[in-house]
């Protein structure tokens, strides 16, 4: 062939890299760009013919350029369609045990190395890298795997019989044909379906593999049939335009798949949207939950969705379940029935953060996920094992309210770019629960506040005919004769004292005193106190002890502020005693402590359900109607706007301990002229 009749070939094998050198810019592939570099060794095997002089032989390089880089692309192609052409390391180990020893048999041939042991030892070598081939590929036994072996085995016989009668340019074409038989057997056993570009790349590889491997059958057979050179360049461009194809197919599957997702995604989008307009309506999220777990495992490629609330009882349940099979869903509501809002801190502490508000469960708990079908002897399909994932919903207080549970059956780095909508969805429904609680207890403090107005009226109605019957009756008592009337007179003129002195108590705890005031005996207070509840400590058979230091000092607080503590504490101990078998008992205890008075009330109920929620606004263990969860909040607030603290704690065996630090008056007093002595002389 002469010079002009080569650069056509060398031209187009020159475009066809600048193709693939292009596509792979586009397309980021290990694939691809093994393609790319078979494509550039083709176009060096013709470079190096395409100097190769006419007349005489050519330089033992060019010789060694021409077939070394053809045994070479052949391997590149054989490497680029396995099965590990994307895991970079065995990629690279099964390039050079592939690559190596065909490539040192083209060398030593172009070589005219009349040896014969060093082509054995070349030949060795291929065997051993089709033995690393076979053992990489391997998965079960099939026909493609039986056609590659019997390949293999027959090409190597071939090429050891030519080497070993010193035909070794036969043995060559032998190591050629087989390099490019062989990825048309991995194409059709690694890749489906079985589109036009992948029917057309094998047609290619058989037909290129066969102008090697044909004239020596014909020699064989002693046919004299010449292939005309265009035929024999026919199989690369072949090849060639099928890669081509199938880029363009993989890019428009790409495409289409893009454009599937954005669907999926929109349709998501506008569900979540959906959902979030009903939660910040004036619908229950409980009854809206059902519908976020079905939205998320019908639009994400989870397979089980829970959703966990916390009731007013303090109790976590289940209010939304779903999945893509009732019974994966079913045994994912079984191991979390038993969760509560500790519990769900206590695993967000433990997991892995994978995303901005989801862990990863531990180990340990996605084993036992599994393992309770093995246990039970039954079996369970891939798709029931996988990645649990807890989203806590959590409040503004930074309090734990719920979860979302997610399940997905493969690793987490699969659903991980899902996890920001389903996140976000996850704190609009703690806002939602939230603020649902705030406006039911908003509602209810309002009725508490038209009641204590009322009871303020009723106080005052009441004043008036009580102190005309303590005028009539003191009038009466003059002319009453009778020592038994006189006595029964003298006990209906208590009792009236006694409804006066409640009535004024209640008028005092409802009368906003000023503010400015921050001075206040507590003894007194104590009494007011016990006297407002004094019903109700005897109904609930409660006992009342109380220890305070006589020579207690003023406190630095506002009156009716203190008066509203105590009240606080004081019911919520009545509140937490009922029910309780045994001995129902309330201690009040004060004492000054340095520059302070610490002030106890301690009961002998079962004490705080939840010691690190106790203080939230709005947090409530009472049924709903009988607290509003704030008058420890409220209670707490005063004391610190005061300068002092106070804490909660349980008592053993039982019993609820709150502890209230406040400033004196002394003490107070003795800040303020310090800090006016200082500004004075400053």
């Amino acid at each position: 062939m002469g010079v002009f009749e080569k650069i056509p070939a060398c031209l187009t094998v020159c475009v066809l890299v600048m193709i693939f050198a292009c596509l792979k810019r586009h397309t980021r592939c290990a694939h691809l760009t093994l393609w790319s570099v078979g494509w550039t060794l083709v176009f060096t095997h013709f470079l190096a013919q395409l100097l190769e002089p006419l007349n005489s032989h050519a330089h033992r390089l060019l010789l060694s350029l021409d077939v070394g880089a053809l045994q070479a692309a052949a391997i590149t192609f054989l490497v680029s369609v396995s099965t590990v052409a994307e895991d970079r390391r065995k990629r690279s180990r099964l390039l050079v045990a592939l690559g190596v020893p065909p490539v040192c048999y083209a060398v030593l041939d172009a070589c005219a190395i009349r040896s014969r042991w060093p082509y054995v030892v070349c030949l060795l070598a291929c065997f051993a890298g089709a033995l690393l081939l076979l053992q990489l590929e391997r998965r079960s036994f099939s026909l493609h795997m039986g056609s590659i072996a019997l390949l293999c085995l027959f090409a190597g016989a071939w090429a050891a019989r030519f080497t070993l009668i010193g035909s070794f340019d036969e043995a060559l074409m032998v190591l050629l044909g087989a390099g490019f038989a062989l990825p048309a057997v991995l194409l059709l056993k690694n890749f489906s379906p079985r589109s036009p570009a992948l029917l057309t790349i094998c047609g290619g590889f058989l037909c290129w593999s066969a102008v090697f491997l044909a004239p020596l059958l014909m020699h064989h057979f002693a046919l004299m049939l010449i292939l005309p050179d265009t035929l024999r360049e026919t199989p690369k461009l072949v090849v060639a335009f099928g890669m081509i194809l199938a880029v363009v197919e993989y890019k428009s599957e790409a495409i289409i798949g893009m454009q599937r997702k954005a669907k999926v995604l929109n349709q998501q989008l506008e569900r979540f949207s959906a959902i979030s307009s009903r939660l910040l309506g004036s619908e229950a999220p409980n009854s809206i939950c059902p519908e976020i777990a079905s939205s998320i495992t019908e639009f994400s490629s989870f397979a089980a969705a829970l959703i966990h609330l916390e009731d007013q009882e303090g109790t976590l349940r289940l209010v939304g379940s779903s999945g893509k099979s009732q019974r994966l869903a079913r045994r994912l509501g079984d191991r979390t029935h038993q969760w509560s809002t500790s519990r769900i801190q206590d695993l967000c502490s433990g997991a892995k953060r994978i995303s901005k508000t989801s862990f990863l469960l531990p180990p340990e708990d996605r084993d036992a996920f599994g393992a309770q079908d093995v246990a039970e002897g039954k079996s369970h399909s891939d798709s029931e094992t996988g990645t649990q994932l807890l989203i806590p919903l959590v409040s503004a207080a930074g309090a734990c309210i719920g979860s979302v549970t997610l399940f997905a059956p493969w690793d987490q780095s699969r659903v991980t770019p899902e996890l920001g909508r389903i996140e976000s969805l996850a704190a609009e429904l703690a806002a939602a629960v939230e603020l649902k609680s705030l406006h039911s207890q908003l509602v209810w403090s309002e009725k508490l506040a038209a009641v204590g107005q009322l009871v303020a009226g009723v106080a005052h109605e009441l004043n008036n005919p009580l102190t005309a019957i303590m005028g009539f009756g003191e009038l009466m008592s003059d002319t009453v004769a009778s020592v038994g009337s006189r006595d029964h007179l003298t006990r209906l003129l208590s009792e009236t004292r006694r409804m006066k002195r409640i009535t004024d108590n209640l008028l005092r705890f409802s009368r906003q005193s000023s503010w400015d005031s921050k001075l206040a005996r507590f003894a007194p207070v104590v009494q007011e106190v016990l006297t407002l509840c004094e019903y109700y400590t005897r109904y609930s058979k409660v006992t009342v002890e109380i220890d305070v230091a006589p020579d207690l000092p003023a406190l630095a607080i506002n009156e009716d502020e203190i008066k509203q503590i105590l009240l606080n504490l004081f019911n919520n101990s009545c509140d937490a005693l009922q029910g309780v078998d045994g001995k129902r008992e309330i201690q009040i205890r004060a004492y000054q402590d340095g520059n302070g008075a610490i002030i106890q009330v301690q009961d002998s109920g079962p004490g705080f359900a939840n010691l690190g929620r106790a203080l939230d606004p709005f947090y409530t263990t009472k049924p709903v109607g009988k607290g509003t969860g704030l008058g420890l909040t409220v209670c707490y607030r005063i004391a610190k706007r005061r300068g002092g603290d106070l804490r909660i704690a349980n008592v053993k065996p039982h019993g609820g301990l709150v502890t209230l630090h406040l400033p004196l008056a002394e003490a107070r007093l003795q800040e303020s002229s310090s800090l006016q002595v200082a500004s004075a002389h400053a």
